[in-house]
């Protein structure tokens, strides 16, 4: 039962969750380390839970690394279509001369920093995807980034983000009940929104694991928080929800920082550089024996935006870009070689992203200003390297303002990731990601993982109705008699609306559905460890 508002719950300021990560991202502060700062806190590991959440992680192995080329990478001088004459005739400065190029095929070459990145795809281990953006492109920095995070369309403001959508499938109790080991795991100053759910983050944040131990171990209390985190007030979730994220921190300190000091040297020297160091923590993290699904890293700054002196005036194939371009192509091949030699190479696999590419032609300060789509590059021992998705930037057919038209929605590539790396069916990846991209989903893996018919997932609902609904739902499910099922409903941006039981013996469970306003729903059914999606309408 709720509790009465009292009057300090209802004068207490709200901070909107949103509002509140990025104040501390722009406060330069790890959300993980909010025990040092909320000290009247009371954080308490979890005993007991739900014991499928500690089956989970030890279950479902595969790992994914994700990393964001902040700022927008300018793609014709990534993977360079140096037969066309007219990527010369456009950047006059700053294009890479064809003999300096490193041969992908006859059409196309690495910038010259990424030797890695050349090795790696003539190893069959990394392909590269051409094209890629959305439909009518955001060329703000900001926008474009919360567009990729949360996997919208342009118009759509999402207030999730996909990752953490796809985490909160397989732990829908999180962060109340929390698993073993962190779901994902970000390196760097503050928790992205794509690793964002519905009760918060999916996953922590932190630079350093010793960093991270001292701070959330040096601090925290016994006190409780001004107001009860179970009242149904705007302040009393508010809390509920920060008290989420200091007790993840809380219970993970010791996770993380037994597998990091478990993992011992690494066998492959990494590069004293930003991206180095922080894949060097990553594979510490995995070789220790962190179970986490998702890995994400970042430059600290919007580095690839690369308006001004993108290339050296007396040689375009040095300067800025070069060096970023190096950072990643030596960084990267580093770690997949740190994989190799510690026996994991085959369940990581890694993906690159950036919220837009560059224009085509130069500007007048030897840089590029902001663009639309570009390429960007899946990595793995299980990845179909060695392949080109998507054909050469096309320099004539442009835009209205003149920038590359899309080959690839990102969506499609996040299905490939969702389907053939983690194996979830089609219907729930079309739910992930609101609409169906599996049709132009590139083959990007050589084996996907096991994964539930989709045809069985569908007739796990017996009956949905009505639909179209206007006060209330009632569902009947084919269920595990011994295992807990419930219901949940969300709108298409991931936001939850209602809960409610289902009765294992019936299978029955009913949603109330008033104050709701119309349009597309989805019904999630958990049962035990599977998760099945479908829609339906409310009509007023």
């Amino acid at each position: 039962m709720k509790k009465t508002p009292s009057t300090s719950d209802t004068s207490t300021p709200r901070i909107p969750r949103r509002s509140f990560l990025r104040a501390a991202a722009g406060g330069g502060l790890a959300v993980a380390t909010l025990p040092t700062l909320v000290d009247s806190f009371a954080v308490q590991a979890l005993a007991g839970g739900d014991p499928r959440l500690h089956q989970l992680l030890e279950e479902q192995d595969r790992v994914l690394v994700l990393v964001q080329m902040a700022g927008g990478n300018d793609g014709l001088n990534t993977v360079i279509p140096h037969s066309d004459p007219l990527y010369y005739e456009r950047r006059p400065t700053i294009a890479i001369a064809k003999n300096k190029t490193l041969r992908i095929n006859d059409t196309l070459g690495w910038h010259p920093a990424m030797t890695g990145f050349r090795s790696l795809y003539d190893e069959g281990q990394l392909a590269i995807v051409q094209g890629v953006t959305y439909p009518n492109p955001d060329r703000s920095h900001f926008r474009g980034t919360d567009i990729w995070l949360t996997a919208t369309d342009a118009d759509v403001f999402g207030s999730t983000g996909w990752v953490g959508r796809y985490l909160h499938t397989l732990a829908p109790s999180y962060p109340a009940e929390l698993p073993e080991h962190p779901l994902a795991v970000q390196i760097g100053n503050a928790t992205s929104l794509a690793l964002l759910g519905t009760g918060g983050p999916m996953g922590i944040s932190f630079r350093d694991p010793d960093e991270f131990y001292r701070l959330v171990n040096g601090g925290g209390g016994t006190g409780q928080v001004p107001g009860s985190p179970e009242s149904d007030t705007p302040a009393g979730r508010e809390i509920s929800f920060m008290r989420n994220i200091a007790r993840s921190a809380d219970v993970y300190a010791n996770v993380v920082k037994q597998a990091n000091d478990k993992s011992g040297t690494t066998s492959v020297p990494f590069p004293t550089t930003d991206i180095g160091a922080k894949l060097k923590v990553v594979s510490q993290l995995i070789s220790g024996g962190l179970r986490s699904r998702i890995y994400l890293i970042s430059w600290a700054n919007n580095n690839f935006d690369t308006h001004a002196s993108q290339t050296s005036t007396d040689d375009a194939t040095l300067g800025v870009h070069a060096n970023l371009l190096r950072e990643l192509s030596d960084a990267v091949t580093s770690f997949m070689q740190e994989m190799k030699a510690r026996g994991h190479a085959d369940r990581v696999a890694g993906m690159t992203f950036s919220e837009f590419g560059r224009r085509v032609y130069e500007n007048g300060s030897v840089g590029t200003d902001h663009g639309t789509a570009a390429p960007l590059f899946v990595f793995g021992k299980q990845v179909l390297g060695g392949s080109v998705h998507g054909a050469n930037p096309d320099l004539v057919n442009l835009d209205p303002i003149g920038d590359l038209l899309m080959q690839h929605d990102y969506r499609d590539v996040y299905a490939s990731v969702l389907l053939q790396w983690f194996g979830v069916t089609t219907t729930a990846a079309q739910q992930l990601l609101v609409r169906d991209f599996s049709k132009g989903a590139p083959a990007l893996f050589k084996k996907a993982t096991t994964s539930v018919d989709d045809a069985a997932a569908e007739r796990t609902f017996v009956r949905v109705g009505p639909n179209p609904a206007t006060d209330f739902l009632v569902v009947q499910a084919n269920v595990d008699a011994n295992a807990d099922a419930w219901l949940t409903l969300s709108d298409v941006r991931g936001t939850q609306h209602r809960t409610a039981s289902v009765e294992t013996w019936t299978g029955v469970g009913r949603l109330d559905l008033s104050g709701l306003a119309s349009g597309t729903y989805i019904v999630t059914l958990h049962s035990g460890r599977s998760v099945t999606h479908t829609t339906i309408q409310i009509a007023r």
